[in-house]
């Protein structure tokens, strides 16, 4: 799953690194509402670093069944819970299906949409914010209060089963979490225009 997320985000970002295609980029999108509303731009920082803060203890620890890791308790798949005992990992085949499903109707939807009218970010906002909502709000929302587990692992969890297959991998994408920050942050950084 996050390997499609990565290639959702990715692939626009190098088109634009080489200037292949006008694909509107998580970057650009990013920084399109932050030219609109300079706040943005706290949140995109506070959102990176809690999402860092969570993610070290995940990334320290062996993947296991559902667990209590500190004072949080995590499903197998590594998403909050208020009751690890209670939580149901069966019948959920058909949400990866409609996740799937949100990425392609999402990535359709941004493709045309730059195509119809270039330079417009509507396409970008439904694509990223489908890949949000279908893979990390609507998944942490049934894990913490409706005690159900979709059937795939949170991005954490599989840098973690990454990082035990080549080491250096979480340091890595620890270090680029850092550069994101600063990117979003001062975007268009490293581009800024004087």
């Amino acid at each position: 799953m996050w390997g499609l997320a990565t290639l959702a985000i990715a692939v626009p970002e190098l088109s634009a690194v080489f200037r292949l295609a006008d694909w509107p980029t998580i970057s650009a999108t990013i920084g399109h509402i932050e030219d609109r509303h300079s706040w943005v731009r706290l949140i995109v920082v506070f959102v990176i670093t809690v999402i860092g803060y969570y993610a070290v203890p995940q990334l320290t620890t062996v993947p296991m069944r559902a667990a209590v890791l500190g004072t949080r308790r995590l499903t197998a798949n590594g998403r909050l819970t208020s009751d690890i005992d209670t939580v149901r990992y069966e019948g959920m085949g058909g949400y990866l299906v409609a996740a799937l499903a949100a990425y392609v109707v999402g990535v359709a939807f941004a493709a045309s949409a730059r195509h119809l009218h270039p330079g417009t970010f509507v396409g970008a906002y439904v694509m990223y914010g489908l890949i949000a909502l279908m893979w990390v709000i609507v998944p942490s929302i049934l894990a913490m209060f409706f005690a159900r587990e979709v059937p795939f692992p949170t991005l954490f969890r599989t840098v973690g089963y990454l990082e035990r297959r080549a080491t250096p991998v979480a340091a890595v994408l620890l270090g680029l979490l850092a550069v994101l920050v600063v990117h979003l942050a001062l975007y268009p950084w490293p581009r800024i225009q004087s």
